[in-house]
């Protein structure tokens, strides 16, 4: 069902985030004594999610295979916690999923017909490889959730989910470490989940030569519309669930702008990248725009476009214009900014229309169903950031103010692990064969004849299998390695991007470690806030009531379609008694109520529904109030009741706003500001009371709740 939205004649409303109120003047046509006008009250539309879309984006360069196999470990973890049925322990409201998808795709977007990362371009499409996890199914797997192939993979039920996670973390697995080693995660899955037009090639005609490609004056070209990730972007993502994202890489995003001459820190070769002005390099390392007007501003031009400063004859020292290192403080050392600016991404999981790659605004595919807004969405980073900094006692913690200072801050109050260097770090030990100098990183590295970034944590490997480390008597000078040549912990280099675009996410976005002995917490971290968004309904402020036990508000339901033969009195029945009343009639309605009791006539013309991106009036169909969508889906459309001492009796209403195993015949709805019926995510929003279902009145999956609440 596409979202609706409800709306009163006469009065109009803003966007409302999650699970907040927003407060409007407006006059009321009719009805009303006083000054002519009241405030109104209206939250979001509340429906019960039960879909939650998992993608996962794998980090497939090398050195990434440990990290592979422990997260493919862990998300069966993820899956099971997200379908425990077991009810929310103090609202007793339900908080699992019923339906879930599970995709993943890589890093590796090629470098743009570069001869870098020639044919390791996955170009964001659904994994696994060819050939890959065919022993887990009855038949070859083409991704985790495939029903064209294989409907065994779904979870549509408990006697599911086993092979799902099986399935699962053998999808991760067939990623391997044999991808592009410029990993460009936030890319991909913007080209995955976003993008209003994903190309189907970008590439600049390039000639090999012996000194590198030689691209010459020829800007990069992005042809086409990538048909087939579309319809695996369909098949995934439903415009009802709950996305979740997580994003597994030990190295900073390098996620490069397919445009103009972007292929330069691919193609040109190594020590013969042009420098930027003596006045770039020393510009803060957040400062990545899109456009080089924000450098030039400040002083700072590439030699490439003006090569009069001092720093354009300056060669570079051995090793220190490698090709690894051209995503390394692109401004400050080149004096441009190649890649995408950071608000790329933020803006991917805020706004309704993005930038699509035929260079257009366009609609944000993650919004573009009608139902999902910002807070049914969740992105968690399991990137380069040491342990210490972001969990408390081996949990993914909630990061302060000052957290976040000692992790993307200036690098005068950065905590020095995360500070992006080749050299040693003011602050740092020296490895020199005791890492325990250092049980973050094991101290820094000066490795004889070659050029890379400081790490920002190490951790142990698993005993198998071994990897041998290069030079022999790395061990002297590399914390990574052991007497006798074995590779005994991995690292990772600092997040940056990852870390920055996370924390303008704000509660949207977790991060985590991917330097953690497990990914055990973070799954159930996840999980736990995945489950809280599900069940939580959250008021943070409601109208006066006109009695101690009743709120002044009219509360509907939109059905995802018109059940035949029913109207809202014989949705439910159970026990002789309903919630649900045909709008503007007993007993949901009563005199002196904020509409007021009408006949369905009235009622319906006082309604109109948003379906998607049309505003549809409501109408009278036989015994029924529906709206009827541009597809011709009829939708019924019901008024739920309030359970309140003058509708009902003094226990009954007081038995709902108060006792969590509370469930009446028929039941109806409640407005409580009991702390036990609010729930602890709501509390934490600042939530001062609840919208609490009892009974057979329960949000149905595709239904939405509107509460529109005032006085007169």
């Amino acid at each position: 069902m596409r979202r609706a939205w409800l709306m009163v004649i006469g009065m109009w409303a803003g966007t409302v985030g999650c699970n907040d109120v927003t407060v409007v003047p407006t006059y009321w046509p009719s009805g009303c004594v006083g000054d002519g006008g009241f405030t109104l009250t209206r939250m979001k539309g509340v429906s019960r999610v039960e879909k939650v879309d998992v993608l996962v984006v794998v980090d497939d360069s090398a050195t990434m295979a440990d990290a592979q196999a422990e997260l493919a470990r862990r998300l069966p973890e993820l899956l099971t916690q997200l379908a425990d049925p077991t009810p929310d322990p103090r609202t007793h409201q339900p908080t699992h999923a019923t339906d879930l998808h599970v995709a993943v795709i890589t890093s590796s977007l090629g470098s743009f017909g570069t001869s870098v990362c020639a044919g390791k371009d996955d170009r964001a499409h659904l994994l696994p490889r060819p050939g890959a996890c065919t022993s887990v199914t009855a038949s070859p797997l083409r991704w985790v959730f495939d029903p064209a192939v294989d409907p065994t993979a779904t979870f549509k039920g408990a006697e599911r989910l086993g092979a799902l996670g099986a399935a699962t973390s053998c999808v991760v697995e067939s990623a391997g470490e044999g991808g592009c080693g410029v990993a460009q995660p936030w890319e991909a899955l913007y080209h995955f989940l976003i993008d209003p037009a994903p190309y189907a090639k970008a590439a600049v005609n390039c000639t090999a030569g012996p000194a590198g490609d030689a691209c010459g004056n020829n800007d990069i070209i992005v042809e086409g519309r990538d048909e087939d990730l579309l319809a695996q972007r369909a098949a995934f993502l439903r415009p009802d669930s709950l996305v979740v994202v997580v994003v597994l890489s030990d190295q900073n995003d390098v996620s490069l702008r397919p445009a103009g001459k972007n292929w330069l820190p691919f193609a040109y070769p190594e020590a013969k990248m042009l420098r930027g002005w003596e006045a770039c390099e020393g510009l803060p390392d957040d400062l990545e725009p899109d456009s080089s007007g924000p450098l030039t501003a400040l002083g700072c031009f590439s030699c490439f476009q003006d090569n009069k400063d001092v720093n354009c004859t300056k060669p570079w020292s051995a090793g220190e214009d490698a090709v690894r290192l051209r995503g390394f403080h692109q401004t400050q050392r080149f004096g441009f900014n190649f890649l995408w600016s950071r608000e790329r991404y933020v803006d991917a999981f805020k706004n309704m229309t993005v930038p699509g790659s035929d260079g257009r605004l366009g609609p944000n595919a993650l919004f573009s169903g009608g139902f999902r807004d910002p807070s049914l969405v969740f992105v968690t980073g399991i990137v380069g950031v040491p342990k210490q900094l972001v969990e408390v006692a081996g949990k993914p913690k909630t990061l302060s103010t000052a957290d976040w200072e000692k992790l993307t801050g200036p690098i005068a109050k950065r905590d020095p692990h995360l500070i992006e260097s080749v050299g040693p770090r003011a602050g740092l030990p020296l490895f020199a064969g005791d890492r325990s100098v250092d049980p973050i990183h094991g101290g820094e590295r000066v490795v004889p004849g070659v050029q890379q970034l400081q790490a920002a944590c190490i951790k142990p490997r698993p005993s198998t299998p071994s990897i041998a480390c290069a030079p022999l008597g790395s061990e002297s000078f590399d914390p990574l390695c052991e007497p006798g040549g074995k590779q005994a912990f991995t690292q990772a280099y600092p997040g940056l991007r990852h870390l920055r675009i996370l924390e303008q996410l704000g509660p949207s976005g977790l991060v985590a470690s991917i330097c953690s002995e497990t990914f055990t917490p973070t799954m159930t971290a996840i999980a736990t806030h995945v489950r809280a968004i599900l069940g939580a309904r959250c008021l943070r402020t409601i109208p006066p009531a006109a009695s101690a036990d009743r709120a002044s508000c009219s509360v509907f339901e939109v059905l995802p379609d018109l059940p035949a033969g029913k109207t809202c009195e014989t949705l439910t029945g159970v026990g002789g008694g309903t919630g649900y009343c045909t709008p503007g009639s007993a007993p949901c309605r009563k005199a002196g109520d904020f509409l007021g009791p009408s006949d369905r006539e009235k009622a319906a013309s006082q309604l109109a529904i948003r379906l998607g991106t049309e505003i549809v009036q409501a109408t009278v169909e036989g015994e029924n109030v529906i709206v009827r969508g541009s597809d011709g889906t009829k939708h019924l459309v019901c008024e739920l009741l309030q359970l309140s001492a003058d509708r009902t009796d003094a226990a009954t209403s007081t038995a709902c706003r108060t006792d969590p195993g509370f469930s009446p015949p028929g039941g109806g709805y409640c407005y409580s500001s009991d702390p036990a019926m609010i729930g602890d995510v709501c509390l934490h929003q600042g939530a001062t009371s609840t919208l609490r279902f009892v009974g057979d009145v329960q949000p149905k999956a595709g239904s939405e709740i509107f509460p529109v609440c005032g006085k007169c």
